[in-house]
């Protein structure tokens, strides 16, 4: 595991070198960026179109005055919305960028490839579980604010919206990211201690709050979905992990508020 796949048996298309990788990481924010602000004028165009300017105007008075009212229910849908929309631009800037490399390959370097669940697959899931219970409650004791920073508001739609952001849109985009087009780069380059350390840190410290123990909770997961990835070959094995995992800490919450 410790040795870097030989060149003369890496995937083709090949993936990025160290630069590449860094300058495909900034060209996938960039893609993000420009789809997220096309997506956002043509949605104003549309409700322009059909109701009006007063009313679109109207409308983005009431979303100003939603982020602004300093309510922590109105912050938590404003960022349930503003979350989601980052995460499909991310996903799409990446398969962009991955098309580009690869063409019709390009599942191959996101390590977007069907996988078998065996039970060692399953053990690790429930582990995990457990784990993020424990750390849970740990980071709670140690760090009470901690206890506000997935608060969920009562609205059904809310709740609806929590789940496609954190148990879906999150799980995806994070893999395909993290154990997808970071670490095929970097295993293929520099081999598997490497790749995982190097894509499991950046994970933990996506994941900081305002105290760096979350992240350092984070990072034994990191590192988990790390192995999944290599003992796989799959993201979508990643992926399900993941969203297995959020949707346990959901469900956590949510049960919590009842």
């Amino acid at each position: 595991m410790d040795h870097a796949i030989p060149l003369e048996s890496a995937p083709e298309p090949r993936p990025y070198g160290l630069f590449g990788l860094v300058f495909s990481l900034a060209a996938v924010c960039v893609i993000a960026s420009l789809a997220l602000s096309l997506a956002t004028g043509l949605a104003a165009l549309m409700v322009s179109v059909l109701f009006g300017w007063p009313y679109l105007h109207e409308l983005i008075k009431a979303g100003l005055d939603l982020t602004q009212s300093g309510r922590l229910e109105d912050l938590t849908a404003a960022g349930l919305i503003l979350g989601s929309a980052i995460y499909m631009a991310g996903i799409f800037g990446l398969r962009v960028m991955a098309q580009v490399r690869a063409g019709r390959a390009w599942p191959l370097l996101l390590a977007w490839t069907p996988f078998r669940a065996d039970r060692v697959y399953w053990w690790l899931v429930v582990a995990a579980m457990a784990y993020g219970l424990g750390a849970s409650l740990a980071l709670g004791y140690l760090h009470p604010a901690a206890k506000t920073w997935f608060a969920i508001p009562d609205s059904p739609l809310a709740v609806v919206s929590a789940f496609i952001l954190v148990v879906v849109l999150a799980p995806l985009s994070e893999e395909l990211l993290f154990r997808g087009w970071i670490y095929t780069a970097l295993r293929w380059r520099f081999g598997f201690a490497a790749a995982l350390w190097a894509s499991a840190i950046p994970f933990a410290i996506a994941h900081w709050e305002s105290t760096h123990l979350y992240a350092l909770a984070i990072l034994p997961m990191g590192l988990v979905l790390g192995y999944v990835r290599e003992r796989t070959g799959s993201v979508r094995a990643t992926t399900l992990f993941h969203m297995i995992y959020n949707f346990s800490g959901l469900a956590l919450t949510f049960l919590g508020k009842v």
